[in-house]
């Protein structure tokens, strides 16, 4: 998750506290035990808006080629999804521990 967020978000991680930043945005990765209720829980998205097409594109052309650096081999469990309706127009990045990352971009109606 480091190397992602590093990678496709372009944060500065610190390996000796577990943290990442980038700028004033400051988070910190603690890892919970397998019988904690909530690492049972896969139904959890990081959801994030963006305020422009080119956004997205930049995200998905950073995961793209942090994908091509850290491919494994033809059985990659990550996934790229981008769905586009009048509304909305959504990227859904999927990593190798099947964590989901949305990227939503509203349409906004011109005048």
């Amino acid at each position: 998750m480091m190397d992602f967020l590093s990678d496709v978000f372009e944060f500065d991680v610190d390996s000796v506290s577990d943290s990442v930043h980038r700028g004033p945005l400051f988070l910190k990765l603690c890892e919970q035990s397998s019988s904690d209720e909530f690492s049972r829980n896969k139904g959890i998205v990081f959801s994030f808006k963006v305020r422009s097409e080119d956004e997205l594109k930049e995200i998905m052309s950073k995961y793209n080629f942090f994908l091509y650096r850290k491919s494994q081999g033809p059985y990659e469990l990550e996934t790229v999804d981008l769905k586009k309706n009048d509304k909305s127009t959504t990227l859904t990045l999927t990593d190798i521990d099947q964590r989901h990352w949305r990227f939503e971009l509203d349409h906004r109606p011109e005048f």
